[in-house]
């Protein structure tokens, strides 16, 4: 059996090319039941989430709808 690998916060945020506070900061602003949900992790372990690394343009395109939202 080959290991998963995901992304946690800062592999997302390095992705990203943002600080790692920043992919926090949505997270806490932006949870599931908002207007613009930020991506759900595909996986949580011991509370902290994953992503795959195929979800990055999906984190992408939702921080280029946040950009449209605050008139950046």
């Amino acid at each position: 059996m080959t290991a998963q690998h995901y992304l946690g916060v800062s592999g997302l945020a390095r992705q990203l090319g943002v600080p790692r506070r920043d992919v926090s900061k949505w997270l806490g602003q932006y949870p599931a039941n908002s207007e613009h949900p930020f991506p759900a992790p595909d996986v949580e372990v011991d509370g902290v989430p994953g992503w795959t690394l195929e979800r990055v343009p999906e984190v992408e395109l939702w921080l280029s709808g946040l950009s449209r939202r605050s008139g950046s």
